[in-house]
């Protein structure tokens, strides 16, 4: 009672602050990445768009854990949101990951039609029906291969140690072209490059600039093999107890990171390899793709046992 009443003596707004929510959203990637300028910027439009009423607070880095961790953790509502790649979601649900399936998308442009309409929709129904709220798409960008060597085609990756993410389409498509394939966290690739366990890693070029990656490859070769978008995970419990006009809020806001998330992803494959050639690092343009694709192409029976032929089916029909 004496504080209450002291607070009304200053005019503290205690109603107010009362009503004001605050989330944590976690993130595996650091500050310079598409995920984290979708966070950031996320972060900025529903405290505007709320008048104050949610205040989301960005943990990058994988400060409150990998992506397979903070998934959990917005599972059982012990964190409010994170965005992480489709691989981690596809434990919850399998045909998920299959968003991440080498040339799937004839373009990016392509892409984030598809997931803007029929695909992203499909998925998120898949997630909801595993407690899952899907809040938006965004951008994580187009993959490319960082080594010691040029790698032009799938002969380059035999016996290659390479790095994935927890992405099965993507472990199994590069295990089939022969590299010796490993999923493994992303917070901790930086070391397991710098005392090889790892040759080769793929990301964007935003991922590879911003965690420094270059420091241990000396190679940037330009394959574009996958587009891999950013899915955004809120918890649904966590949703129901916000307001009718701060889930509105939260869903702008989310339209608002996933365009800053894209057109991050968009200038940074521009700027940021002009970052990387300046840093000394060889970039490889003659690739050869039709042999990428090809060989790609023929993994598809390995992945029809693991996810189902129907399954593969769908994802590709769902495409624009």
């Amino acid at each position: 009672m004496i504080g209450l009443s002291a607070a009304a003596a200053v005019g503290m707004p205690h109603v107010a602050r009362a009503a004001t929510r605050r989330l944590r959203f976690g993130v595996a990637s650091v500050p310079g990445s598409t995920t984290h300028r979708y966070a950031a910027t996320f972060a900025r439009a529903a405290a505007e768009l709320s008048g104050g009423s949610v205040v989301v607070d960005v943990y990058p880095n994988a400060q409150l854990g990998d992506e397979l961790q903070m998934l959990k953790a917005v599972g059982d509502g012990s964190l409010d949101v994170t965005a992480m790649t489709p691989g981690p979601a596809s434990r919850h649900s399998k045909e998920v990951g299959l968003c991440e399936l080498p040339y799937l998308f004839d373009s990016v442009a392509s892409a984030r039609l598809a997931f803007d309409q029929q695909l992203g929709r499909h998925c998120a129904d898949l997630l909801q029906a595993k407690g899952f709220l899907t809040l938006s798409w965004g951008e994580s960008g187009l993959r490319h291969f960082t080594a010691n060597k040029p790698i032009r085609n799938p002969a380059d990756l035999k016996g290659l140690k390479l790095r994935v993410p927890h992405s099965e389409p993507i472990r199994q498509t590069f295990q089939a072209m022969g590299a010796s394939v490993e999923s493994f966290s992303f917070a901790q690739l930086p070391e397991a490059l710098r005392i090889g366990r790892f040759e080769a890693q793929e990301n964007p070029i935003n991922i590879i600039v911003s965690a420094g990656l270059n420091r241990f490859q000396s190679h940037l070769s330009l394959t574009g093999h996958i587009y891999t978008p950013l899915l955004v995970l809120f918890s649904p419990d966590v949703m129901d107890e916000l307001s009718p006009a701060q889930q509105a809020a939260l869903r702008k806001a989310g339209e608002a990171g996933s365009a800053a998330s894209r057109d991050y992803a968009e200038a940074s494959q521009r700027s940021d390899m002009s970052k990387l050639v300046a840093a000394g690092m060889t970039v490889i343009e003659d690739i050869d793709r039709r042999a990428l694709r090809e060989a790609a192409a023929a993994a598809i029976e390995t992945l029809s046992a693991e996810f189902g032929a129907e399954a593969l089916r769908r994802v590709r029909g769902l495409v624009a």
